[in-house]
């Protein structure tokens, strides 16, 4: 065999083992790549989602504060009778416009009194007759009812009981007081501590049933306040009725206001471990 042909039978056996050899080196280094060589993560547990179908723990949190009421609301009215509208509506203004004046000379406000209800109603009365042996009765018109109905907020609260008193002489019997109620004029200065209150009263149960549910509470995933503003609730709502008859000055009533409670509500939805 001459050196010519040799050396390529050499060369052939010598690029044979490495194309051999690189296919070895080429299939440990693609099992080496498929081979999932990085550090094991350990997936913590997640809180719960919560939604609908969703786990999780949802309570209300309730904010209440007792406070004095610096504002009266006053139902009052007019109610008059006469055999015409005309007549009966002529009382009822001389009445309300009675009434008005005696607000005034205390201090109130034109803003402060506002008509609430205005009607007039035709009265009938039924009468019985007979004719031709058959008994019947009919409606017959005996006249007309005016109503004319207000409100008024009364800041003085040591002297509402004057002031109904007032009221009550200037109309006369003609009179109508319906209800009083106690409040606060502007509640929300109030409002940051009654959503304090809220927020810690959920919290506060959600601890509690997690304890009971051998869970644990997660971060805050939804809270809502029930209400636009706090509600104000006194604890006496039963209004007045004094009827048709004045007062003299030593008949005027005692008024309290003693405290109403201001309350706000909230819902919170709490994700679980």
């Amino acid at each position: 065999m001459s050196w010519t042909r040799k050396t390529a039978v050499t060369l052939i056996t010598v690029a044979a083992v490495l194309a051999a050899f690189a296919a070895v080196s080429l299939g440990r280094s693609e099992a080496s790549s498929s081979a999932d060589t990085s550090p094991k993560v350990v997936e913590q547990s997640a809180p719960a989602s919560y939604g609908d179908g969703g786990s999780g723990i949802w309570v209300s949190g309730q904010g209440t504060i007792s406070v004095a009421p610096d504002l009266a609301i006053l139902d009052f009215g007019v109610e008059t009778r006469a055999v015409n509208v005309s007549e009966a509506n002529n009382q009822a203004s001389v009445a309300m416009d009675a009434v008005i004046e005696a607000l005034k000379a205390r201090g109130v406000n034109d803003e402060d009194i506002q008509t609430s209800r205005f009607s007039i109603y035709p009265r009938y009365d039924y009468i019985e007759e007979e004719k031709d042996g058959v008994r019947s009765s009919k409606e017959v018109l005996v006249g007309y009812r005016v109503r004319n109905s207000g409100i008024v907020k009364l800041r003085d609260l040591d002297a509402v009981g004057e002031v109904i008193d007032e009221v009550v002489t200037a109309g006369g019997d003609n009179v109508r007081i319906s209800d009083i109620r106690f409040t606060l004029e502007d509640p929300k200065p109030k409002m940051v501590e009654l959503r304090e209150m809220a927020v810690a009263d959920a919290k506060a149960k959600a601890e509690h049933l997690a304890e009971l549910s051998d869970v644990s509470v997660g971060r805050l995933i939804y809270i809502s306040e029930g209400a636009a503003g706090p509600s104000v609730r006194g604890f006496a709502q039963s209004g007045l009725d004094f009827g048709y008859a004045a007062m003299s000055a030593a008949q005027a009533p005692s008024i309290s206001g003693g405290e109403v409670t201001l309350s706000l509500s909230v819902q919170a939805g709490f994700a679980i471990y």
